[in-house]
């Protein structure tokens, strides 16, 4: 056996202490993405939870920690529904919703990173395992040499994340007096103010006029600048979303039932609830809507509102309309 010198021996120690301590991480991760698979399984159950405390709203008892339900999609089967008593159904609901979604990504995006974050492990431990191999036959007169085991640990060194790297380049030297400094990349600031609070601009089936707000401050610019007192006023109820308006003009003229409906759907659309089956959407005139001194932007409290059921669905491109003058 060929005795390895003494920094090489330091080599190989140093990248194998940071390669099992990045397999530590890897480790962790596996069981993370594990649990995260778990929970992304079961987007269809807490869809049909915010469904069911929706549906059976009344049936809801006030702070009560769980509640069971009849499933919306079956009848015959009951739904036991944990809650948090700080918050109102309608909240539980549209977090429910929100976990819902939050669920359906996952089942694209964890098992891929899941089978790669695994495949990085077992790599891993089997290298790990060649040096253990090796210490194992080594001894104080002879310590075995293992030009390709090195080799390997050394390319396994440049994959590690930059808090473990080993034996780093030293820091790029400055460049010298007579170079040119380098010039800074140019940086965009915000989009001007009217650009970030314009809203989606569409056409109803009947041709009315709806705007929907982007942003809490886009809402607030709908409801509050654009919004005039008789024109209608929509929000999906117990979730965020955007506020919506169907634009009157100054005529006496009143949106039919299947026009709410239609704009009701865009509503559920554009909230959290875009995931459910049916949510309810509440809607009235604007003159009813009105925002609370000192509350966050997108906050309002409304009166004499009436809902409807609706079913999220997203606008046609047929739907699409051009500017709408404000006048």
């Amino acid at each position: 056996m060929r005795r390895v010198n003494a920094p090489s021996l330091d080599r190989r120690t140093e990248i194998a202490r940071a390669l099992k301590r990045h397999h530590s991480r890897l480790a962790r991760k596996v069981e993370a993405l594990r649990g995260d698979l778990a929970e992304a399984k079961r987007s269809d159950e807490f869809r049909r939870f915010g469904e069911a405390l929706l549906t059976y709203l009344k049936q809801v008892p006030p702070r009560a920690t769980e509640v069971v339900l009849p499933d919306p999609h079956d009848a015959s089967r009951n739904l036991t529904i944990a809650l948090d008593t700080k918050v109102t159904p309608q909240v539980n609901a549209a977090r429910y919703f929100k976990r819902a979604a939050k669920a359906e990504r996952g089942l694209k995006e964890v098992p891929p990173r899941l089978s790669a974050t695994e495949a990085e492990t077992h790599a891993l431990e089997v290298l790990l395992g060649r040096v253990r191999a090796l210490e194992e036959a080594s001894s104080d007169s002879a310590i075995v040499d293992d030009p390709t085991l090195d080799r390997d640990l050394e390319h396994a060194a440049t994959k590690l994340p930059l808090t473990l790297r080993v034996g780093r380049a030293p820091a790029t030297a400055p460049s010298s007096a007579g170079s040119a400094p380098p010039r800074p990349s140019p940086r965009r600031g915000p989009p001007p103010a009217a650009a970030r609070l314009q809203p989606r601009r569409l056409v109803t089936r009947e041709g009315w006029h709806v705007i929907i707000g982007r942003s809490n401050e886009g809402n607030d610019y709908v409801s509050h600048q654009l919004a005039r007192p008789e024109d209608y006023w929509l929000h999906v109820h117990g979730a965020a979303g955007s506020h919506v308006v169907i634009r009157r003009g100054k005529g006496k003229n009143e949106p039919s039932k299947q026009t709410i409906e239609e704009v009701a759907s865009w509503a559920a659309f554009y909230s959290q609830a875009r995931t459910a089956g049916k949510v309810p959407v509440i809607w009235t005139l604007k003159k009813y809507v009105r925002k609370p001194r000192g509350a966050k932007p997108g906050s309002v409290v409304c009166e004499r509102e009436k809902s409807v059921m609706a079913r999220p669905k997203e606008p046609a491109k047929s739907n699409l309309a051009g500017e709408e003058s404000e006048e």
